[in-house]
């Protein structure tokens, strides 16, 4: 089965996920005599009412008749003689295969009906009740206010004297009240409802609250999930700024030059020709400088850290761009509901040995009170998360110094990626940090065939496929591009989220921003919209086309080894294209020659985009299309052009490529050669053809002391290293609940004193990397537009059964092709640990030269590559590009 990199598997606990608790119950004594009729149990919310006039009861029982029941005020239940406590119910009509049908003449009351508790009862042919159900009502919601609403713009608006508007859609609610916050003031008006749209809305008597109020809603709304009408105090869903720990919502004007820093109108968005230009580098807010001793202490792990253009990290990504990166990606910069904005700590981390488990031990109990969390638990999607600011209980503030660090970043020639995770929310139903289904119960949640909120996710799944939720993330996306100048979107797990709602937001971010915003994410196929099951995914199989980019784990899994999820002795046994496989066999490893070949196919699939029609000759001699190519019993080759491949090997999911290394490669393998490793795995990323995508530090070969997932691991096991002294490879056992099954097999391996690396090992692999990156920067030719392009200018080199394994070559074709700069670029892979000797009877005749950067580069064994009459000879593990 295919294995897949999910953001947020174990983000939360189940509680902080929305689950609920239980107790166990006394056994029931026998329940005395009663001459009642017997009770009929409300069963699971299993019928969809689809539209105004259409129900759908699951696989109905044949000969049975129905009532829709409704009470405005809920408490309804049932017996043998009927519903009990309904205000009324009206007929329908079963058609086939389950559906059920409202006369016409009922629809008119359907608003009013929703507004309570609904259910439909099911009765023999002798009239009996037999079966009563709740109702799911998402498609009828969509179906009476959808159109009407969609064009209204929700949450706070201003006119051109700045009185502000408040509008929220609560199409249920009975009554929406709008509670408004001024100093130690408050007050409470009545919100009037449009009964066409669904929405809630009052416009303020003057300016006075603008920039300065505080408000929620309190929603008089039945509740599914309560079994009641409830009054729920919420925030805003379209909250654009929030107090501290958001439970109030923020009244801003995002045009008003109070929320600007100086000279956020004039500043230019750093130029891009075309998106394969792109290089992306992932980056968490806190994890850039919370550490970094160059930045002032207030802006540590802040976004105006970003503003200290001379600190070490700023300084780092300058080079970075210098070289060709041209995009940060943010990790989830949106409100999360995990770190106490007013109150995180920073525990102290006891000096223990490389296997101790003390620090994950001081770490660990501070989990749900420190500052360190990745993001992936969003609360309100439209606002800054408050822990980044200097000062999170003020509203002007998050949005000040957001726009400030987007603003330095643009000052410094990057654009900027936002992670989003629309996906999911942290919590849901009547449970702490719910917002949207405290609003309209039961709506912007995926729910399974009983009514209960799916959470394929690991939290509570939205239903981005229902017209109000896409249009949150519609409106959301657009906000970001206009209001704070974002460059690009990254959607978590977007294979979950509808392939058309994708390209809406595409539209509608490029018709926001006046220019082309890039999207990409993780196109996974799983849950319960796999193979489309509910709608047509933005999954890989479905993104061919659409210029949408998705996280190629064919060039992953192929370059590292193995899965990204594998554990135990598969960490070890399963080595990848770069750390040894067959030609540098660890002690766990049986893999043989086949399966080097096999890798080496799937390097060159994912070298040419993962085109699905790149056509190459396979290991077998055979000229197949890269679609005819095998990954883990699907197709290699899924993309339909370059820019809908985000070529990795690293994330901020699983371990990082240094410690996948400290696994795989033999344990005596010297400091020095797995610098040597990384950057073989770095070019591969940095000279196929798509998009790179690289994890913050990668370069500097980042550890997370053998740590797979540091989502909760804090500032200890998260930190980067600027100052280029270590990697935090060693600094003790990672976190025991989800590493603590490892533990056996990771003290040998953190306590090796061959594996951890000197700073000069660091600077090497920094300096090669730039190297390599400003090698992609200057030729087009690694950079091409179109997959014709690719089709008709990459070739290969050394394939089929007579290949020199270990080696993997590839020619650009440069003729005619603007900013080309050469008549062709020949790039070797040499994995092996010998050197090579390779005679490419295609070469003969070209007059070929090491590439200018790498001749006056930082890697001095690379200058030994030579080529000469058809024939080149290789250092080992190492990248040669020659150019003619």
């Amino acid at each position: 089965m295919r294995q897949f990199l999910l953001a947020c598997c174990t983000v939360l606990t189940l509680n902080a996920c929305g689950g609920g608790g239980g107790g166990s119950a006394a056994a029931p004594s026998s329940p005395p005599p009663s001459t009642s009729p017997s009770p009929v149990q409300i069963g699971s919310a299993s019928v969809l009412w689809q539209s105004a006039a259409n129900l759908l009861w699951p696989n109905a029982p044949a000969g049975s008749t129905y009532k829709l029941y409704f009470a405005a005020n809920g408490g309804m239940s049932a017996n043998t003689s009927g519903v009990q406590g309904a205000d009324g119910s009206v007929a329908l009509t079963a058609g086939s295969n389950g559906q059920l049908t409202l006369a016409q003449s009922e629809t008119a009351n359907d608003k009013a009906r929703l507004k309570g508790q609904v259910l439909v009862g099911r009765f023999d042919g002798a009239g009996t009740l037999v079966e009563a159900r709740q109702v799911q009502i998402q498609g009828v919601l969509d179906d009476l206010y959808a159109t009407t609403a969609a064009p209204l713009v929700l949450g706070p608006s201003f006119d051109a004297k700045g009185v502000a508007t408040l509008r929220v859609w609560a199409p249920t609610a009975k009554s929406v009240k709008l509670n408004v916050f001024t100093g130690a003031a408050s007050q409470t008006v009545n919100m009037v409802e449009d009964a066409a749209s669904g929405t809630w809305s009052y416009t303020a008597p003057d300016a006075s609250w603008t920039n300065t109020a505080y408000y929620t809603y309190s929603v008089n709304v039945y509740s599914r999930w309560a079994n009641a009408v409830v009054t729920n105090e919420v925030s805003d869903p379209y909250s654009v700024s929030l107090n501290a720990n958001g439970a109030r919502s923020f009244l801003a004007d995002l045009s008003s030059a109070a929320t600007k820093p100086t000279g956020w109108d004039a500043q230019a968005v750093p130029p891009l020709a075309s998106p394969l230009d792109i290089a992306i580098y992932e980056l968490h807010v806190r994890d850039f400088s919370a550490s970094d001793t160059s930045v002032p202490a207030a802006h540590r792990g802040k976004y105006l850290a970003f503003t200290d253009t001379g600190s070490n990290g700023m300084r780092h990504l300058q080079a970075l761009q210098q070289s060709g990166l041209t995009h940060i990606h943010l990790l989830p910069t949106h409100d999360m509901s995990t770190v106490n904005e007013t109150g995180c700590v920073t525990p102290s981390i006891p000096n223990a040995a490389a296997d101790s488990d003390q620090q994950q031990a001081a770490v660990t109990a501070a989990k749900d009170t420190d500052c360190f969390n990745w993001g992936y638990d969003p609360e309100h999607y439209n606002a800054p998360e408050g822990s980044y600011a200097t000062d999170a209980a003020d509203g002007l503030v998050r949005i000040r110094e957001y726009r400030a660090m987007v603003q330095a970043l643009h000052a410094a020639g990057l654009r900027v990626a936002m992670d989003v995770v629309y996906n999911h929310t942290s919590s849901a139903k009547q449970n702490d940090h719910s917002v949207l289904d405290k609003i309209v119960p039961g709506y912007y949640y995926r729910l399974n065939a009983d009514g209960d909120i799916l959470t394929d996710s690991c939290c509570s799944d939205t239903a981005t496929e229902n017209a109000m939720m896409g249009k949150l993330v519609v409106d959301s996306t657009s906000l970001w591009v206009k209001q704070y100048a974002v460059d690009s979107f990254r959607f978590d797990i977007m294979g979950m989220m509808p392939l058309a709602l994708i390209q809406q937001v595409q539209s509608a971010a490029n018709a926001a921003a006046g220019r082309d915003i890039y999207l990409y994410g993780e196109a996974w196929n799983f849950g319960a919209v796999a193979n489309d099951a509910r709608f047509k995914q933005a999954r890989q199989a479905n993104l061919a086309g659409t210029g949408i980019g998705a996280f190629n784990d064919r060039i992953r899994d192929a370059v590292r080894g193995g899965g990204c999820c594998d554990s135990g002795a598969a960490l070890f046994s399963q080595q990848g294209f770069i750390n040894g496989v067959f030609y540098d066999r660890n002690t766990n490893s049986t893999q043989n020659q086949d399966d080097l070949l096999r890798l080496s196919d799937l390097v060159r699939v994912s070298l040419s985009a993962s085109l699905r029609d790149y056509s190459f000759t396979d290991r077998f001699g055979n000229v197949r299309t890269n679609s005819q190519i095998d990954y883990f019993g699907q197709q290699a080759g899924f993309t339909g052009g370059p820019g809908e491949t985000i070529n990795y090997i690293e994330a901020h999911d699983n371990q990082t490529l240094f410690d996948v290394d400290a696994y795989k490669l033999p344990q005596a393998t010297t400091a020095a050669d797995r610098a040597r490793v990384q950057n073989l795995g770095n070019a591969i990323v940095l000279l196929a053809q798509g998009i790179p995508f690289i994890h913050a530090g990668q370069d500097i070969l980042r550890s997370k002391s053998l740590d797979r997932d540091t989502y909760n691991s804090g500032d200890w096991f998260n930190a980067i290293d600027w100052s280029y002294q270590g990697n935090g490879f060693g600094i003790g056992l990672p976190v025991a609940n989800v590493n603590g099954d490892m533990w056996t097999l990771m003290k040998p391996v953190v306590t090796n004193p061959a594996i951890k690396p000197a700073p000069a090992d660091i600077a090497s692999a920094r300096d090669v990397f730039r190297d390599l990156l400003a090698i992609r920067k200057d030729s087009t030719l690694f950079r091409l537009r179109t997959a014709q392009d690719i089709k008709d200018r990459l070739s290969f080199m050394n394939t089929g059964p007579g290949q020199m394994p270990g080696v993997v070559a590839m020619r650009i074709d440069g003729t005619n092709y603007a900013g080309a700069k050469y008549k062709s670029v020949v790039v070797f892979f040499n994995v092996t640990m010998s050197p090579k000797t390779l005679n490419v009877p295609e070469l003969a005749g070209k007059a070929l030269r090491l590439h200018p950067i790498q001749a006056g580069g930082a890697d001095a064994r690379v200058k030994q590559a030579t080529f000469a009459n058809g024939s080149v000879d290789l250092p080992a593990r190492t990248v040669a590009v020659f150019v003619e």
